[in-house]
């Protein structure tokens, strides 16, 4: 990843009142779909990288048409970069692969923008959040990993043994097409990514999974006891009912509350849970969803990432 080129998407031109200027970096120049990412520059040398991980089939430039968070992060003086890892929008983000092309991402990143005796901060949304989590779990265990200052992850996934066996109930029971349909894509990506079913081996779901409510140790989460951690989810449980047939053991909120409540238990006193109401929307389509970046309050997460 020592190659890349830089296209100058907006080279000394004003894209907000901070003078806030872009620029999308590809890393493998014959790939244009992976291995890239966009970053957003403050007028001034920065104080400090944001690195963000999108969700799902969702690219760097969709994500940052679903968030104001790069706006206030170089308002704030930081570089925010939204990552696409080595397979794009079918990256899986907690497996070992996308873990060692993030630890590439920012190294790279760090070293291209002079960042690497600055603040390092990680965050992400849904697939992204969790491997924002995972990542941060090796960096505050092993030695040699840039460590993130803090981070935060919006509606993330993290008990993987639990989402399957939330899959596999919309697959029998969910009258609901898109559900269904979603179920029955992510149960078989859970088998190839974890390579066994947690009926039959649980074990590789607590040892990949971010977190594991079944692992009596909680070895995982357990990594992030000195670490600042911020969940944001929405619970809109009515929401889920009629749209989705969902209930509340399908929600990520789930997973958030646990490891909150269980860093809490260990004695992390930067743990924070925020919970909201009403302000999941798809910007780009304007439809409700609690599942979304805009639950996000930029500007206060921001303000508590800088607090760390």
């Amino acid at each position: 990843m020592k190659n890349f080129i830089v296209l100058l998407l907006s080279l000394g031109t004003c894209l907000s009142t901070f003078g806030q200027t872009k620029e999308l970096v590809y890393l493998n120049t014959q790939d244009s779909t992976s291995n890239y990412y966009l970053a957003f520059k403050p007028a001034a040398q920065p104080k400090g990288l944001l690195l963000l991980l999108t969700s799902f089939g969702e690219s760097p430039e969709i994500a940052a048409n679903e968030t104001d968070i790069q706006i206030a992060a170089t308002k704030a003086g930081l570089l925010a970069v939204f990552a696409s890892l080595q397979h794009g929008t079918q990256s899986f983000f907690i497996d070992s692969l996308s873990q060692s092309t993030l630890k590439e991402f920012i190294l790279e990143i760090q070293h291209q923008y002079k960042l690497t005796d600055k603040p390092f901060y990680l965050g992400g949304f849904s697939l992204g959040g969790s491997g924002a989590i995972k990542y941060a779990e090796s960096a505050y265990s092993l030695t040699g990993l840039p460590k993130p200052k803090a981070i935060f992850a919006i509606d993330p996934p993290l008990d993987f043994e639990r989402m399957y066996y939330s899959l596999e109930y919309a697959i029998r029971n969910s009258h609901v097409e898109i559900a269904k349909r979603e179920a029955d894509y992510f149960i078989k990506r859970l088998q190839y990514e974890f390579q066994s079913i947690p009926q039959q081996n649980n074990k590789a779901y607590q040892i990949l999974s971010p977190y594991s409510f079944t692992d009596s140790t909680q070895a995982a989460i357990q990594k992030l006891k000195t670490c600042p951690i911020l969940l944001a989810s929405e619970p809109d449980i009515i929401w889920q009912m009629e749209e989705r047939n969902r209930s509340l053991y399908d929600l990520n909120t789930l997973d958030c509350s646990l490891v909150i409540n269980t860093l809490r238990q260990f004695g992390n006193k930067q743990a924070k849970l925020v919970l909201t109401s009403g302000k999941g929307f798809r910007k780009l389509s304007g439809k409700r969803n609690p599942h979304s970046w805009s639950i996000l309050n930029s500007e206060e997460t921001i303000q508590w990432l800088l607090g760390q």
